[in-house]
Parts: C-alpha cells; sequence; structure tokens
C-alpha cells in the first residue's frame, strides 16, 4: 500500500476549495511529502487546467458559490482514464457526501479535515488506480463480483425494500463505515455479510466478532494484534483481526459492550485508517471496511456516558434499522416458508408449507426472539411434524418472558397501573399501525372478527380505517 513519502514523486494533486488558506494549507503539507500539489478557488479553472494536465488525486470542497463538488464530479465523470476525487465537507453535509461518493467519489473527507486521514484517503486512491509508467491506462476500481442469491432480505414491507435500497447504494460507496440497528435476532450479521459480499470489498476477508464475548483486554488484542513480549503470554507476533480483515470488511457486533478506553483506541483508527498493535511502534495502514451493528439504544448510552458521541458520529455515517419481525405482517411467513424448506432440505423432510391455524399462530405471537426464535421454532416442528403440513400443534411457541423487549427499537410497550381496556386499546393501536396486513388479517392476528374490530376501534377511537376495509366489514 502506498504510504507518505513512497512512490510519490511526480504524483499531482489538485486540491480545490473557494477558501485559499484552506489550499495554501493543504499544498504545504503535500510538498513536504513529496507530491506536486495545486490549490485553486476556482472549480472551473480547475477544470481546464485537467484538460492540459490531468492530476493523480482532486481534494475538492463540496459547497461552493461557483460550483459544487457534486457538479465537479458529473464534469469528470467521463473522463478516460478516470481521476478519484475526494470530497470534503462539514459535518452537517455528510449526506451529501455520501450521495457524492454513490456518484462517484471516492470518499470523502470531514472539516476540519485530520491530515492523517487525508494522507491515508490520498494513498488509497494512488493504490487503487495507479499502475507502472509503462502501463497505458490507470486501473479502474474492481467490479464487485455478482453476489450469491439473497436469501437475507426477504419480503416486501417498506421495512426491509428500505435496507435493500441502502445495501444497494453501498455497492458504489467504498470503505463507509456502516451502524446496523436492531433487535436480538433480526438479522444485523446477515445484513452486514450482504453489504460485505455486494460490495468492492468481497474479494477481501469478512471477519466477525461478538465484543460482548470477550473481556476488554483481549478484545483489543484481538482487534488490534500484538508485537511479541508485549505481555507476559505473548510468545509471538500476532495479526490483529483489522489486518487480517485488510482489503475486506470487519464486523463488530454488539459494540455498545466495548469500554469507553477501547472506543477511544477504535475512533484514533476510524480518523486515520492506522494503528499500532499492542507493544508496536510501527503504525500499519489498512484499508478494512468497517460494519458496526448493536441492539442498544446508542443516545441512551451517550446520556449515561457510557459510549463516545464522538465515535457514535464517525460510526453512524450510514444507518440501517432492521424492523422486528412482530412488525413485518405477512412478510413472516414468507421468512417462516424459505425456513421451512431449508429445513426440508437438510432434514430429508416434506411438508406443503403450514396450515391455516398455524400461520394464524405465527401471526399472533410477538416474537421476541426474533428471526432467531423463528428458526428454532420451525426446526423443531420440522424434526417432530408428522402431517403433511406443519399445523399449530406442531409450534411449539413459548410465551415472551416480562423484560423481551427491553432493547427493541421500535416496539410496543404495555401500559401500566391502568385499566384493562387501556392495555386493549393500546395493543390494538400497535398491531393497526405496525403490521404490514389488510384490516381482515390484522383481525386474525387479534383473533376477533372483523366486525368486532371495528367496534373496538370505533370505541377507542383510533384511526380511521380504509375505505376498502369499511367495505369489507359492510360486506
Amino acid at each position: 500500500m502506498t504510504t507518505v513519502g513512497q512512490n510519490v514523486a511526480k504524483k499531482r494533486i489538485y486540491i480545490v476549495d473557494d477558501e485559499p488558506k484552506i489550499g495554501e494549507l493543504f499544498v504545504n503539507v503535500l510538498h513536504r511529502d513529496g507530491f506536486e500539489a495545486l490549490a485553486f478557488v476556482s472549480p472551473q479553472a480547475m477544470l481546464e487546467r485537467v484538460k492540459s494536465e490531468a492530476p493523480d488525486v482532486i481534494l475538492t470542497d463540496l459547497v461552493m458559490p461557483e460550483m459544487s463538488g457534486i457538479e465537479v464530479i458529473n464534469a469528470l465523470k467521463d473522463r478516460e482514464p478516470p481521476i478519484p476525487v475526494i470530497i470534503m465537507t462539514a459535518h452537517s453535509s455528510i449526506q451529501s457526501a455520501v450521495d457524492a461518493m454513490r456518484l462517484g467519489a471516492f470518499h470523502y473527507l470531514q472539516k476540519p479535515v485530520n491530515l492523517e486521514e487525508m494522507r491515508a484517503l490520498i494513498g488509497k486512491a494512488l493504490d487503487l488506480y495507479d499502475v507502472p509508467a509503462e502501463a497505458a491506462e490507470k486501473k479502474k476500481p474492481p467490479v464487485p463480483r455478482k453476489a450469491p442469491p439473497d436469501d437475507t432480505l426477504i419480503g416486501e414491507s417498506p421495512a426491509i425494500q428500505q435496507v435493500r435500497d441502502v445495501v444497494q447504494t453501498l455497492r458504489n460507496v467504498p470503505n463507509t463505515t456502516v451502524l446496523i440497528r436492531g433487535e436480538t435476532g433480526t438479522g444485523k450479521n446477515l445484513v452486514a455479510r450482504v453489504i460485505h459480499d455486494t460490495s468492492v470489498y468481497n474479494a477481501g476477508r469478512f471477519v466477525e466478532i461478538n465484543c460482548a464475548a470477550l473481556p476488554d483486554n483481549l478484545l483489543e488484542a484481538e482487534l488490534f494484534g500484538y508485537e511479541r513480549g508485549a505481555f507476559t503470554d505473548a510468545r509471538d507476533a500476532k495479526q490483529g483481526l483489522l489486518e487480517v480483515a485488510d482489503g475486506g470488511t470487519l464486523f463488530l457486533d454488539e459494540i455498545d459492550s466495548m469500554s469507553l478506553a477501547l472506543q477511544a483506541k477504535l475512533l484514533s483508527f476510524l480518523e486515520s485508517r492506522s494503528f499500532r498493535r499492542l507493544g508496536g511502534v510501527e503504525e500499519i495502514k489498512v484499508t478494512t471496511r468497517l460494519i458496526c451493528a448493536t441492539n442498544a439504544r446508542l443516545e441512551e448510552q451517550i446520556s449515561a456516558k457510557k459510549f463516545r458521541s464522538d465515535l457514535f458520529y464517525r460510526i453512524n455515517v450510514v444507518n440501517i434499522r432492521l424492523p422486528a419481525l412482530r412488525a413485518m405482517g405477512r412478510d413472516m411467513l414468507v421468512i417462516a416458508r424459505r425456513l421451512l424448506d431449508q429445513f426440508c432440505k437438510d432434514l430429508g423432510r416434506s411438508f406443503e408449507g403450514f396450515s391455516p391455524e398455524a400461520e394464524s399462530k405465527m401471526l399472533a405471537h410477538t416474537w421476541p426472539g426474533n428471526v432467531r426464535e423463528l428458526r428454532n421454532v420451525l426446526e423443531r416442528a420440522a424434526i417432530f411434524g408428522a402431517g403433511a403440513r406443519i399445523g399449530a400443534s406442531d409450534l411449539l411457541i413459548d410465551p415472551a418472558p416480562a423484560d423481551a423487549f427491553h432493547d427493541a427499537e421500535d416496539t410496543f410497550r404495555f401500559p401500566s397501573g391502568g385499566p384493562l381496556e387501556e392495555l386493549e386499546k393500546a395493543y390494538i393501536k400497535h398491531i393497526l399501525g405496525s403490521a404490514n396486513a389488510s384490516y381482515a388479517e390484522v383481525a386474525r392476528i387479534l383473533g376477533i372478527s372483523k366486525k368486532t374490530l371495528w367496534e373496538k376501534r370505533k370505541r377507542y377511537e383510533l384511526d380511521p380505517a380504509t375505505a376498502e376495509a369499511e367495505e369489507d366489514v359492510e360486506g
């Protein structure tokens, strides 16, 4: 990998910013690093210069009076050979920077710009686009290999479609940190794998670690590695997972379990994309994409001084929120059928799907363990089921414990201390608002008739049903 002072002779960097002092600062820094650097306050002047003398990398501000950074990208998008463009943006414009990356920007830098991070990104851009001088063309960014059939993102609910859209966008956005949020068992690790498999990083390794599974000192050693003699049992040097996943993806599950001290070290890595092994002095730079996941409310953790706000901002560049199984309506049955088919294949069994009673039982359950719980229930049913179809009696569903939804972001919370009808009202309102199903299906989930549901809705003054639902009831 290109590092500062290595193979940078005659490498030309253009900086575009309407604030002259910023351009002057970057030119001075890059000159000391051995680059040829020119600063422009006018994007148009820079584009004219490109026609006669093309740079190896362009750093441009996102918001400028004459022309935006996105317009600069559009002006260069059909150029051959391509020039990597790094966007510089304020924190309030991060989403615009991500949009720019989707349009073709190589990456972005958040203002005020960290000079070490700038150096690291320029090095990555040169590594990706540069080839030996005798080559006729610069190397284009790697094209993601065709992803395997997606068995993870099943369903047609708006929430699942939104997840698909974000994953699709991330195919063309290199190295952006992703935060996946959702209850336990919603498939955060599987979504992380899909992001990896469909990205330019799929040629590298996908490495996963649960931050809650190790004590803090061991977790630090696992992530950053260590040199021989760093501690009593360190008889040999060992690569950390950040090194192992270089060129690929590191998935940190339950990142909220990480101590504040280790959070600070992870933040330092994200800002510079470099780190030292325990007991080491050498700075190691990697191009590892980081995907984090949590079932906790990080905003509450920040208020309680258990999670660093600056780390939260760093990992929350792209946020994916996975829906709870109980909020997916009939999509849950699609997932159940897919799982049953897989178990039949694995166990050599054959079932013609589920009986209507079994489907109603699954739709009525709150699934505190989400897909993980559904998988366990269906595996047991596939083993012991004796009929042509899986029946309601084959589904051994345990009642949800009282604290089942303590980690849910979007969960229904039972009112306490009030009359029974307040509980009923709250639950009916929740199902009406969260189920991706018809009015009749909501009635079936609740175990009542459509007419009874209609009467309860009117009595409790809940949101009006659709005209179609009214016609169903009247009919």
